[in-house]
């Protein structure tokens, strides 16, 4: 959660983040209610994030991040439009039958994947991917997931470069950000209060 704020504040250009958990893991929408969803939860810990959405189950998921900074026009897309033009890039790339979420798919419900909202990503009736978004002055921040599906070691390279015109490739963060990142862990996402009640120590 901190390495994509950090992104979205110090980054240029747009960014594919992709990643995996170290174990099994909650995260939360960032207007969720924790105490109302405590019992419902498995005894994972659990994670606020900075974007909406219901209730994530990360276990042997797909973890990525859009992360459009402020200064790229495409920071500036209608959110429903820029959530239905990812996913559908999505479900192409994912090339399996998958397909936007409609009226009729539609589910209420506090966990994610078991509630599709409209353009999520479905399979039948499966849904198998789903996102928050957060935008601001900093720009873009879409947090996804990606379950129940096999993908290919070169899926996500695939989809970027179908994402995007040129497609640079790197493991590290810059020294910057991952100073950044560290910060807003320790200062908010690492804070119970933060996960109770969306406060923290940023000034």
């Amino acid at each position: 959660m901190a390495a994509d704020q950090a992104w979205l504040e110090l980054g240029d250009v747009p960014v594919l983040r992709v990643y995996r958990w170290t174990e099994p893991t909650v995260t939360i929408g960032y207007a969720q209610n924790l105490s109302k969803l405590a019992d419902a939860l498995p005894g994972w810990p659990v994670m606020r994030r900075w974007t909406g959405g219901g209730v994530v189950l990360h276990d042997n998921d797909f973890t990525y991040s859009v992360i459009v900074p402020a200064c790229h026009p495409w920071s500036q897309t209608n959110p429903l439009d820029s959530y239905r033009l990812i996913h559908a890039s999505l479900a192409s790339a994912l090339d399996d039958g998958s397909r936007l979420a409609g009226p009729e798919d539609l589910i209420e419900a506090p966990f994610c994947f078991v509630a599709p909202a409209m353009h999520d990503v479905v399979r039948g009736k499966v849904k198998v991917a789903g996102a928050g978004q957060r935008r601001g002055k900093l720009g873009l921040l879409h947090q996804g997931s990606v379950q129940q599906v096999m993908l290919e070691d070169d899926f996500w390279s695939r989809w970027a470069s179908a994402l995007a015109k040129d497609v640079v490739i790197t493991m590290e963060m810059t020294t910057s950000m991952l100073q950044r990142a560290e910060e807003l862990r320790a200062k908010r996402y690492a804070l119970t209060m933060w996960l109770n009640d969306r406060e923290d120590e940023l000034k």
